[in-house]
Protein backbone atom coordinates (compact mmCIF):
# COMPACT_ATOMS: atom_id res chain seq x y z
CA UNK A 1 0.00 0.00 0.00
CA UNK A 2 1.32 3.42 -0.93
CA UNK A 3 0.27 4.96 2.37
CA UNK A 4 1.60 2.20 4.62
CA UNK A 5 3.71 3.51 7.48
CA UNK A 6 5.95 0.45 7.56
CA UNK A 7 7.50 -1.93 5.08
CA UNK A 8 9.32 -5.24 5.54
CA UNK A 9 12.32 -5.93 3.32
CA UNK A 10 15.08 -8.49 3.37
CA UNK A 11 18.51 -7.17 4.28
CA UNK A 12 21.77 -8.27 5.84
CA UNK A 13 23.72 -7.02 8.82
CA UNK A 14 27.11 -7.64 10.35
CA UNK A 15 26.71 -9.73 13.49
CA UNK A 16 29.19 -11.28 15.89
CA UNK A 17 28.91 -15.03 16.34
CA UNK A 18 29.94 -16.62 19.61
CA UNK A 19 30.92 -20.23 18.88
CA UNK A 20 30.33 -22.53 21.84
CA UNK A 21 32.69 -25.48 22.13
CA UNK A 22 31.33 -26.73 25.42
CA UNK A 23 27.95 -26.93 27.09
CA UNK A 24 29.52 -26.26 30.52
CA UNK A 25 28.12 -22.87 31.47
CA UNK A 26 30.75 -22.33 34.16
CA UNK A 27 33.53 -22.64 31.58
CA UNK A 28 31.69 -20.33 29.17
CA UNK A 29 31.25 -17.76 31.93
CA UNK A 30 34.92 -17.92 32.91
CA UNK A 31 36.07 -17.35 29.34
CA UNK A 32 33.57 -14.55 28.76
CA UNK A 33 34.94 -12.77 31.82
CA UNK A 34 38.44 -12.93 30.36
CA UNK A 35 37.35 -11.92 26.88
CA UNK A 36 35.18 -8.97 27.85
CA UNK A 37 37.75 -7.68 30.32
CA UNK A 38 40.16 -7.19 27.42
CA UNK A 39 37.92 -4.65 25.67
CA UNK A 40 34.70 -3.88 27.57
CA UNK A 41 33.80 -0.89 25.40
CA UNK A 42 34.34 -2.92 22.25
CA UNK A 43 31.82 -5.57 23.30
CA UNK A 44 29.23 -3.34 25.02
CA UNK A 45 25.74 -3.93 23.49
CA UNK A 46 27.25 -5.77 20.53
CA UNK A 47 24.58 -7.95 18.82
CA UNK A 48 25.58 -11.59 19.27
CA UNK A 49 24.36 -14.81 17.69
CA UNK A 50 25.33 -18.00 19.56
CA UNK A 51 26.50 -20.91 17.42
CA UNK A 52 25.70 -24.33 18.88
CA UNK A 53 27.01 -26.24 15.90
CA UNK A 54 29.99 -27.73 17.74
CA UNK A 55 28.01 -29.05 20.69
CA UNK A 56 27.35 -32.80 20.81
CA UNK A 57 24.64 -32.45 23.42
CA UNK A 58 21.81 -30.05 24.15
CA UNK A 59 22.30 -26.97 26.27
CA UNK A 60 20.12 -24.85 28.52
CA UNK A 61 19.12 -22.23 25.94
CA UNK A 62 17.46 -19.96 28.48
CA UNK A 63 20.59 -20.00 30.63
CA UNK A 64 22.83 -19.23 27.65
CA UNK A 65 20.70 -16.21 26.72
CA UNK A 66 20.79 -14.96 30.31
CA UNK A 67 24.55 -15.42 30.44
CA UNK A 68 25.08 -13.50 27.21
CA UNK A 69 22.94 -10.60 28.40
CA UNK A 70 24.68 -10.61 31.79
CA UNK A 71 27.81 -9.49 29.96
CA UNK A 72 25.88 -6.68 28.22
CA UNK A 73 25.78 -8.26 24.80
CA UNK A 74 22.55 -7.93 22.82
CA UNK A 75 21.34 -11.49 22.33
CA UNK A 76 19.90 -12.09 18.83
CA UNK A 77 19.38 -15.85 18.65
CA UNK A 78 21.07 -19.17 17.95
CA UNK A 79 22.71 -20.44 14.79
CA UNK A 80 24.59 -23.46 13.41
CA UNK A 81 24.04 -26.47 11.24
CA UNK A 82 21.83 -28.56 13.48
CA UNK A 83 18.90 -30.93 13.10
CA UNK A 84 15.53 -29.55 12.09
CA UNK A 85 14.04 -30.81 15.36
CA UNK A 86 16.58 -28.81 17.35
CA UNK A 87 15.81 -25.64 15.41
CA UNK A 88 12.12 -26.23 16.04
CA UNK A 89 12.74 -26.65 19.77
CA UNK A 90 14.65 -23.37 19.88
CA UNK A 91 11.79 -21.56 18.18
CA UNK A 92 9.25 -23.14 20.55
CA UNK A 93 11.24 -21.69 23.43
CA UNK A 94 10.74 -18.26 21.89
CA UNK A 95 14.19 -17.71 20.37
CA UNK A 96 15.15 -16.85 16.82
CA UNK A 97 17.26 -19.22 14.77
CA UNK A 98 19.63 -17.46 12.36
CA UNK A 99 20.82 -18.96 9.10
CA UNK A 100 24.16 -17.67 7.87
CA UNK A 101 24.66 -17.03 4.18
CA UNK A 102 27.64 -19.38 4.04
CA UNK A 103 26.35 -21.95 6.50
CA UNK A 104 27.35 -25.06 4.58
CA UNK A 105 29.50 -26.81 7.13
CA UNK A 106 28.57 -30.29 8.26
CA UNK A 107 27.34 -30.95 11.77
CA UNK A 108 30.20 -31.73 14.13
CA UNK A 109 28.93 -34.48 16.43
CA UNK A 110 32.01 -34.60 18.68
CA UNK A 111 32.37 -32.08 21.46
CA UNK A 112 35.95 -30.84 21.44
CA UNK A 113 37.78 -30.77 24.77
CA UNK A 114 38.41 -27.06 24.55
CA UNK A 115 37.12 -24.87 27.34
CA UNK A 116 37.70 -21.52 25.73
CA UNK A 117 34.87 -19.90 23.87
CA UNK A 118 35.93 -18.90 20.42
CA UNK A 119 36.52 -15.28 19.68
CA UNK A 120 33.70 -13.55 17.88
CA UNK A 121 33.61 -13.90 14.13
CA UNK A 122 31.63 -11.52 12.01
CA UNK A 123 29.44 -13.06 9.35
CA UNK A 124 26.59 -11.98 7.16
CA UNK A 125 23.54 -13.38 8.84
CA UNK A 126 19.82 -13.27 8.31
CA UNK A 127 17.12 -13.99 10.87
CA UNK A 128 15.20 -17.04 9.88
CA UNK A 129 11.56 -16.51 9.03
CA UNK A 130 9.68 -19.36 10.77
CA UNK A 131 7.45 -19.63 7.71
CA UNK A 132 10.30 -20.72 5.47
CA UNK A 133 13.37 -22.97 5.70
CA UNK A 134 14.95 -21.69 2.51
CA UNK A 135 18.71 -21.22 2.73
CA UNK A 136 20.31 -18.13 1.25
CA UNK A 137 22.80 -18.86 -1.52
CA UNK A 138 26.40 -19.19 -0.37
CA UNK A 139 28.51 -16.12 -1.03
CA UNK A 140 32.24 -15.98 -0.39
CA UNK A 141 33.19 -12.60 1.03
CA UNK A 142 36.81 -13.29 0.07
CA UNK A 143 35.79 -13.44 -3.56
CA UNK A 144 34.42 -9.91 -3.54
CA UNK A 145 36.36 -7.22 -5.34
CA UNK A 146 36.30 -4.03 -3.35
CA UNK A 147 36.46 -0.50 -4.61
CA UNK A 148 38.09 2.20 -2.46
CA UNK A 149 36.47 4.77 -0.24
CA UNK A 150 38.95 7.61 0.18
CA UNK A 151 38.87 10.04 3.08
CA UNK A 152 41.21 13.01 3.22
CA UNK A 153 41.95 14.49 6.61
CA UNK A 154 42.08 13.43 10.20
CA UNK A 155 39.45 11.20 11.85
CA UNK A 156 38.92 12.84 15.22
CA UNK A 157 38.02 11.32 18.58
CA UNK A 158 34.38 10.26 18.70
CA UNK A 159 34.08 10.02 14.92
CA UNK A 160 33.34 6.75 13.11
CA UNK A 161 33.89 6.07 9.43
CA UNK A 162 32.56 2.93 7.72
CA UNK A 163 33.38 1.72 4.21
CA UNK A 164 30.54 -0.66 3.34
CA UNK A 165 31.63 -3.28 0.79
CA UNK A 166 34.76 -1.21 0.15
CA UNK A 167 38.35 -0.72 1.18
CA UNK A 168 38.91 2.36 3.31
CA UNK A 169 41.80 4.68 2.42
CA UNK A 170 42.55 7.48 4.87
CA UNK A 171 44.99 10.15 3.77
CA UNK A 172 45.54 11.44 7.26
CA UNK A 173 45.57 10.07 10.79
CA UNK A 174 43.05 8.34 13.02
CA UNK A 175 42.96 9.92 16.48
CA UNK A 176 42.59 8.05 19.76
CA UNK A 177 38.89 7.52 20.41
CA UNK A 178 38.02 7.39 16.69
CA UNK A 179 36.90 4.25 14.88
CA UNK A 180 37.33 3.24 11.25
CA UNK A 181 35.59 0.17 9.82
CA UNK A 182 35.76 -1.46 6.40
CA UNK A 183 34.44 -4.63 4.85
CA UNK A 184 37.73 -4.75 2.92
CA UNK A 185 41.22 -3.44 3.75
CA UNK A 186 42.08 -0.32 5.71
CA UNK A 187 44.94 1.96 4.66
CA UNK A 188 45.97 4.81 6.94
CA UNK A 189 48.57 7.16 5.44
CA UNK A 190 49.31 8.67 8.82
CA UNK A 191 49.13 7.54 12.44
CA UNK A 192 46.58 4.96 13.56
CA UNK A 193 45.80 5.75 17.21
CA UNK A 194 42.10 4.79 17.42
CA UNK A 195 40.36 1.58 16.43
CA UNK A 196 40.55 -0.08 13.03
CA UNK A 197 38.21 -2.94 12.11
CA UNK A 198 38.85 -4.55 8.72
CA UNK A 199 37.05 -7.45 7.08
CA UNK A 200 33.94 -6.53 9.05
CA UNK A 201 31.69 -8.84 7.04
CA UNK A 202 33.93 -11.87 7.36
CA UNK A 203 36.71 -11.16 4.87
CA UNK A 204 39.56 -13.11 6.47
CA UNK A 205 42.11 -11.90 3.93
CA UNK A 206 41.55 -8.25 4.76
CA UNK A 207 44.60 -6.32 5.98
CA UNK A 208 45.32 -3.11 7.86
CA UNK A 209 48.13 -0.80 6.74
CA UNK A 210 49.36 2.29 8.55
CA UNK A 211 52.39 4.57 8.66
CA UNK A 212 52.52 4.67 12.45
CA UNK A 213 50.96 1.98 14.63
CA UNK A 214 49.73 3.31 17.98
CA UNK A 215 46.22 1.85 17.84
CA UNK A 216 43.85 1.21 20.72
CA UNK A 217 42.46 -1.83 18.92
CA UNK A 218 42.79 -3.51 15.55
CA UNK A 219 40.49 -6.25 14.31
CA UNK A 220 40.29 -8.43 11.20
CA UNK A 221 37.33 -10.72 10.66
CA UNK A 222 36.44 -10.57 14.37
CA UNK A 223 39.96 -11.37 15.62
CA UNK A 224 41.41 -8.45 17.50
CA UNK A 225 44.46 -7.05 19.24
CA UNK A 226 44.56 -4.47 21.96
CA UNK A 227 47.46 -2.04 22.15
CA UNK A 228 49.55 -4.27 24.43
CA UNK A 229 49.64 -6.90 21.70
CA UNK A 230 51.28 -4.49 19.24
CA UNK A 231 54.51 -3.85 21.14
CA UNK A 232 56.70 -5.54 18.54
CA UNK A 233 56.01 -2.90 15.90
CA UNK A 234 54.64 -0.08 18.04
CA UNK A 235 55.31 3.30 16.48
CA UNK A 236 56.38 1.75 13.17
CA UNK A 237 54.91 1.60 9.67
CA UNK A 238 53.29 -1.85 9.51
CA UNK A 239 50.65 -4.00 7.94
CA UNK A 240 48.53 -6.42 9.92
CA UNK A 241 47.00 -9.56 8.51
CA UNK A 242 45.33 -12.75 9.64
CA UNK A 243 47.16 -16.08 9.71
CA UNK A 244 44.68 -18.86 10.43
CA UNK A 245 42.96 -17.36 13.48
CA UNK A 246 45.80 -15.16 14.73
CA UNK A 247 46.75 -11.62 13.83
CA UNK A 248 50.29 -10.97 12.64
CA UNK A 249 52.10 -7.69 12.05
CA UNK A 250 55.00 -7.00 9.70
CA UNK A 251 56.96 -3.83 9.06
CA UNK A 252 56.33 -2.03 5.81
CA UNK A 253 59.50 -1.76 3.74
Amino acid sequence: MADASIEFKGSSFTLSVLHLRTSALADIRADLIKKVAQAPDFFYLVPVVVSIEQLACSIDYQAVKALIEEFNFTFVGFTGTVAKEQRQLIRELGFSFVNTANNTAKVNTVEKPVTATQSSVTENSSVENPATEAEAPAVSAASNLYSDKVHRGQIRSGQQLYAKDQNLVIIGSVSAGAEVIADGNIHVYGSLRGRAIAGAKGHHKAQIYCQNLEAELVSINGNYWLSESMEQHWGSPVYIHLTDSELTSSKLI
